[in-house]
């Protein structure tokens, strides 16, 4: 059986009550006798099962990272492969001279 939580108005005395669901939601309160109402609490929320999860319905190649990107002078945007570092001369490597 549930236990409902019941607040007194008259004396302000906060108790349970184990109550089928069925039951009217009456009680007395146990100090004064007065009639208390309900009190509603907030329920916890689980997900269970599948698709609640970010790995959950998606293609097996699919990645949800972000390519990462890289600011020209002119101040607009490119994406870059893995690896790249922008630039030949950055990576340390120089053109051969023509023979």
């Amino acid at each position: 059986m549930p236990t409902y939580g019941y607040r007194c108005p008259a004396c302000s005395l906060e108790f349970d009550v184990w109550q089928r669901m069925t039951d009217k939601p009456e009680a007395d309160c146990p100090k004064c006798g007065a009639p208390a109402r309900r009190l509603f609490f907030p329920a916890g929320i689980v997900f269970k099962g599948s698709g609640f999860y970010k790995t959950d319905n998606r293609a097996a190649g699919t990645s949800t990272e972000s390519t990462p990107t890289k600011t020209s002078a002119d101040g607009s945007t490119a994406k870059t492969k893995t690896g790249d570092t922008g630039s030949k001369a950055a990576s340390g490597s120089t053109p051969a001279p023509p023979d």
